[in-house]
């Protein structure tokens, strides 16, 4: 009998989409350590007593039951026990730097966060990766529009599950604490009016601008204006996609001075216009 069974699987800009029938051993251990990032999806009954740890350098890490639902971020080792047999199911991988959304899995996590990687609980992201699993097997007419919905949306659903994780596994020594970090995103997402300063945003902690500076780059990656621009992108997608907005207002909201530098912008960081984004998120919905 052959080990792994292959079902369907296609391939859509970054990411590549397998549906497949697992043989383990009975019972079954091992360690795999894949070099992309990968949503699994298990579709098939499976019998009790599956565990699993990530493997940290020297040690094991926490020790954890698994999920239906998986993600194992590229690089990272993960080592799994359990009754073996039979397992069908969906996966969904992407190549590190294909999408900007999962460049937060390729900073260093804590066992207790990757842990919670071993079961994810996000029926959003599962229902994805179903409707992926059915394209694959019984595509229809439109399945290409669809599947480069679906895949395009699923890192950023990720990233936005696992928001909370990150804030928790962000350094202080030396940078900012959480709440400090909490205080700066609620006033940039309020849009102060005469928009944001650095220098404001240091005030508001009681920091230099030098100070701040340097301890808000150590502690969230990027720089205040990469952050600033996270945020506002965050809130176009909201605008284009939970409502029916006009794109001059949600121009004019954001601080743009009109529609087309605003479709410019958009475009640049998403590679879509904000019409198309706003399509394919209603289509989702």
């Amino acid at each position: 009998m052959l080990r792994n069974f292959v079902q369907a699987e296609l391939h859509s800009g970054p990411a590549r989409v397998r549906v497949q029938t697992y043989n383990y051993d009975t019972p079954s251990e091992q360690t795999r350590c894949p070099q992309h990032h990968t949503l699994t999806l298990m579709t098939s009954r499976r019998r009790s007593g599956w565990r699993g740890y990530f493997h940290r350098p020297q040690q094991p890490g926490r020790l954890f039951a698994f999920g239906d639902l998986i993600f194992v971020p590229a690089g990272v080792s993960i080592h799994g026990s359990g009754p073996g047999g039979p397992q069908t199911m969906v996966a969904c991988s992407y190549a590190r730097g294909s999408a900007d959304a999962l460049e937060m899995f390729e900073q260093g996590w804590d066992d207790r966060e990757l842990a919670r990687c071993g079961d994810l609980r996000s029926d959003r992201i599962a229902d994805a990766m179903r409707r992926l699993g059915e394209e694959a097997v019984n595509p229809g007419f439109g399945s290409d529009v669809l599947v480069d919905a679906l895949t395009t949306a699923l890192p950023i659903d990720l990233a936005r599950h696992f928001q909370d994780v990150v804030r928790r596994s962000v350094p202080v020594k030396g940078g900012l604490a959480p709440h400090q970090l909490r205080l700066i995103e609620e006033y940039v997402r309020e849009w102060p009016a005469g928009g944001v300063r650095v220098s404001d945003l240091a005030a508001l902690i009681g920091l230099s601008r030098g100070h701040f500076m340097r301890a808000f780059k150590q502690s969230v990656g990027k720089t205040v204006h990469g952050f600033v621009e996270g945020v506002r992108l965050d809130q176009a997608k909201t605008l284009l996609a939970e409502g029916e907005m006009p794109l001059k207002q949600i121009a004019a909201r954001l601080g743009f001075a009109n529609p087309a530098s605003f479709s410019l912008a958009f475009r640049r960081m998403t590679g879509d216009t904000p019409g198309r984004y706003r399509t394919v998120r209603k289509g989702l919905n």
